[in-house]
């Protein structure tokens, strides 16, 4: 059973900033925050989250729309 959308982005930034503070801090400017090896992970991870994101627009949309137009008198 997964988490609750707000456990794992606690989790998530609590791991992010525990990260931060013991990488190494860039070199130069634009030199990459995170080692190469995490983009695919964070690909897949920004993915999923706009595809949830996109879901819950949609079904929230598609309830305003039926919530205003059962008040209509048709």
């Amino acid at each position: 059973m997964p988490l609750p959308p707000s456990v794992r982005e606690h989790l998530g930034q609590m791991l992010r900033s525990d990260y931060y503070e013991r990488a190494e801090k860039p070199r130069y400017p634009g030199d990459p925050a995170l080692p190469l090896e995490f983009d695919p992970y964070l690909y897949r991870l920004e993915q999923k989250e706009r595809a949830l994101r996109i879901m819950r627009v949609r079904e929230q949309g598609a309830q305003a729309v039926a919530d205003a137009l059962s008040g209509l008198n048709l």
